[in-house]
């Protein structure tokens, strides 16, 4: 532990301890797999897949999509970078502390736009159980930050991902476009804000300081909302340039994690606290198996995810409860590989993976009352979008939710916006605008509507007209003409 006062270009950093600050670069960047990244033996994985009654040409998807996964890793495996590796105590600190600043990291590791600077931070958070325990983040710095004239210091939003996978090695820190690139994080940044972007604990950094293993609580919104909630306050004591106002903002999981934030912050209130906006919200796990999942496919891949992390809440709960011997073998490669989205869109897609009668057990009712969001209380004001198209979160889940939110608390300040035609992750792209001018309004100290609004909004042409998906990678580019 160190205690280090630096000067950066931007700004003044708080005279605190939290240990080493800067790490230098664990590998060169790359344009080919990073194959020989990690733990990986080519043989030992095809012997295990092969143990599963992985086709040879399953063992062969699985191996391309985890190269295709390495090769957008921002530098080496977690598993050999220091900053991931050397995770200070976190026994006497409690939650929303920074314990190691990296500022200046190097960015050409990653994809992030021109006139972007990033740091990366460990800090402490805590778990659905009420455990502290530590979890990564990083900073996106505008090389122009905006200015709002009723608040002090550089404008900051927390952003929430969406599901990224249940390793270390999935961590959004860790991924060279941050997972979601243009949808939120950089547009955030590009347009003047300091982005604080947490990976979810168990993401990134995976151990603490005794070298306890940290599972993802997968699918937990509470969990990640206090990741995000946590990590804001971390870079704030750590930053003193940063506001104390600050937006939550997240997509999906994250969505989720955005509203049980303004959840839990109505409960405990932070101060600076300007409002939330919820994308594409999973406002409840069971409810999606219902509607989305009830396919033997979807079912078996929903169940899988969800059990790597869940033994974490309920110590009783054992895989075998929800999946078959072959969806237990299949995780237990999906867990050893380190797979992410990639791999498990290639490895857990068999109709066998769930147990008869996994649904008698209390596991998911229990896991319910303990995550889902919506029908309570919460800080306001909250926007929640959702796409009309959307298949992954369906709009009658999100529409459910703001519904019975509403009716409870008529005036708790939700604005739920319904975008006609638009699909899960591009309600970020079709809505920009909106949400964007609803932070800059928070932060400007425009009240928001006293009670609850909802609203539909179509778009200018015929709605098939329009790209409906992102469909392309961020890459980098080697040569002049790439870039012309």
């Amino acid at each position: 532990m160190y205690c280090i006062v630096l000067i950066s270009f931007w700004l003044l950093i708080s005279q605190q301890c939290y240990g080493q600050v800067l790490w230098p670069a664990a590998e060169s960047r790359s344009n080919t797999f990073n194959s020989t990244y990690g733990s990986l033996d080519e043989e030992q994985a095809r012997s295990l897949m092969r143990s599963a009654n992985l086709s040879e040409a399953q063992q062969q998807a699985v191996l391309v999509a985890i190269n295709f996964e390495r090769s957008n890793w921002a530098g080496s495996s977690t598993q050999l970078d220091a900053f991931y590796q050397d995770v200070p105590s976190t026994a006497t600190v409690e939650a929303g502390t920074p314990i190691k600043i990296e500022n200046y990291t190097n960015t050409t590791l990653y994809t992030i736009p021109p006139g972007v600077a990033l740091s990366r931070m460990l800090f402490t958070t805590e778990t659905i159980n009420g455990t502290v325990i530590p979890a990564s983040a990083i900073v996106l710095w505008p090389w122009l930050p905006r200015r709002f004239a009723n608040i002090s210091g550089l404008p900051v939003v927390g952003w929430g991902h969406g599901l990224s996978g249940w390793s270390g090695e999935c961590g959004p820190s860790h991924i060279r476009n941050i997972w979601y690139a243009y949808g939120a994080p950089f547009t955030l940044a590009l347009q003047g804000y300091v982005v604080v972007a947490p990976d979810y604990a168990g993401l990134g950094v995976d151990h603490d300081a005794e070298g306890n293993f940290i599972p993802h609580q997968a699918f937990a919104g509470p969990a990640a909302g206090n990741d995000l909630i946590y990590s804001v306050q971390a870079a704030q004591n750590a930053w003193s340039s940063l506001s104390k106002e600050f937006i939550i903002m997240g997509h999906s999981q994250g969505g989720g994690a955005a509203w049980a934030a303004a959840e839990k912050l109505a409960k405990k209130p932070v101060e600076g606290y300007l409002g939330t906006v919820s994308g594409s919200p999973l406002t409840s796990f069971p409810a999606t198996v219902n509607l989305v999942l009830d396919q033997p496919v979807p079912l078996g891949a929903g169940l899988a995810r969800l059990s790597t992390g869940i033994s974490s809440i309920f110590p009783s709960f054992q895989w075998s409860d929800w999946l078959s011997d072959e969806g237990i073998r299949l995780t237990q490669v999906l867990q050893w590989l380190q797979g992410c989205q990639s791999v498990a869109l290639e490895l857990i897609q068999s109709p066998n993976l769930v147990r008869e009668g996994w649904n008698a057990t209390w596991y998911l009712s229990a896991f319910e009352d303990l995550t889902r969001v919506g029908r309570k209380e919460f800080a306001g004001p909250m926007l929640v979008l959702e796409g009309t198209a959307d298949a992954m979160i369906p709009a009658v889940l999100t529409s459910a939710a703001a519904n019975e939110t509403c009716s409870t608390w008529p005036k708790s300040q939700l604005q739920y916006t319904l975008l006609e035609g638009v699909t899960h992750v591009s309600v970020l792209y079709a809505g920009q605008q909106i949400w964007l001018n609803w932070i800059a309004d928070r932060f400007s100290g425009i009240d928001a509507p006293t009670e609850c609004v909802q609203e539909m909004v179509s778009p200018a042409l015929e709605k098939q007209a329009y790209q409906a998906e992102v469909g392309y990678t961020l890459q980098y580019a080697f040569y002049p003409y790439e870039v012309a």
